[in-house]
């Protein structure tokens, strides 16, 4: 990994944009910068200099074998740490990284110590890098989703009369685990419509969706399959469609082409096949250090009118076909953007048997 051109690229960005100092507090961002998992992170970026790594004194010495960084600060109060930004500049403008699950505790503390300073988020200016992918990445998302079908081959072999939603994910955690995945998320439903599908401990019914985030090394894959157990024409015309729209997305997801012209050619699939109704906006999401990064198409607007590049990472199929009599059922895959379309970067079948 380039780390060394990350910074020098992200310092540009903050020179450019006249911010002094930003201060990192989430794993993601550390370990791009780092090349190292840690925890609590804790990382200073001056828009010149060396950057500053704070640590618990006696963790230091592991930190030091793992980074290349080589500019360390130890504490022991995370007042400590929070005052150490302003000493770096006078009358600095301080970055903060606003991630989608930034803690608001950590930013509230931060902006109270710096009342007088002008603090701005740098989250966007960090995914002008994170958006692109590096041939390295991509080779980590891409072990990520081997480990994928591993747990989705597990949570296969699980689905049978009378196990629960929980049985099916803990056997593909499980599998998932033994393969190397450092986080792991995993949803399953087989009832009444549910989106974000936490496992449950009942009984599995007609039908199941198994949806799998593991990482390698710190990269994602998204991954995600349904099983029709009893047969029902509605879900299985509702497969057939999601895998019509995956064999096309190539050909859609062409350079220079704003996201939402994407989803408008998909939303055409579904509505000619008569899913209008079951249609979720949003048909997918960056994906990379995290499992749902941006381009975030469901939940950040703005994010839908960035074009599509080549080296972006995005999950296709994120947004399922859901209905009353349904269910929710969605086919969900990870994708490189290349120059002449898209790859998938997996290679497990969309519609699997059992």
């Amino acid at each position: 990994m380039d780390y060394k051109g990350r910074l020098k690229r992200f310092q540009e960005l903050l020179k450019k944009k006249g911010i002094d100092v930003a201060m990192f507090r989430d794993k993601y961002s550390f370990r791009y910068f780092t090349g190292v998992s840690w925890d609590p992170p804790a990382l200073l970026i001056p828009a010149e200099g060396e950057p500053v790594i704070f640590a618990i004194e006696e963790e230091i010495p592991e930190l030091q074998e793992k980074t290349w960084m080589t500019n360390f600060h130890p504490y022991r109060d995370v007042k400590v740490l929070i005052n150490s930004v302003h000493k770096k500049v006078d009358n600095p403008v301080i970055g903060f990284n606003l991630d989608i699950d930034a803690s608001a505790l950590l930013y509230s503390m931060f902006e109270k110590i710096h009342a007088k300073r002008k603090v701005v988020d740098v989250h966007p200016l960090l995914m002008e890098l994170r958006m692109f992918k590096e041939p390295e990445e991509v080779e980590l998302i891409k072990k990520a989703g081997e480990i994928a079908a591993e747990g989705m081959r597990a949570a296969m072999k699980a689905i049978k009369p009378g196990v629960s939603e929980m049985d099916i994910a803990a056997e593909a955690e499980y599998a998932m685990r033994k393969a190397g995945a450092e986080d792991v998320f995993v949803y399953v439903n087989s009832g009444p419509p549910r989106v974000h599908a936490r496992a449950r401990n009942v009984k599995i019914r007609d039908y199941v969706l198994v949806d799998l985030m593991p990482s390698c090394e710190g990269y994602f894959y998204d991954f995600a399959r349904t099983f029709i157990l009893t047969k029902n024409p509605e879900r299985e015309k509702a497969l057939k469609t999601m895998e019509e729209v995956h064999r096309n997305f190539s050909s859609l997801a062409q350079v220079g082409k704003t996201f939402h012209r994407v989803e408008e050619s998909i939303k055409e699939i579904y509505h000619k096949k008569g899913f209008s109704k079951e249609y979720l906006y949003g048909f997918g999401h960056g994906v990379g250090l995290r499992f749902e990064e941006t381009p975030i198409l469901t939940i950040v607007p703005g994010d839908r009118m960035k074009p599509v590049k080549p080296s972006m990472v995005v999950s296709v199929g994120h947004a399922p076909l859901s209905g009353p009599e349904l269910g929710t059922v969605k086919i969900e895959d990870t994708y490189l953007i290349t120059e002449n379309g898209a790859e998938r970067l997996g290679d497990f079948p969309l519609c699997p048997e059992i």
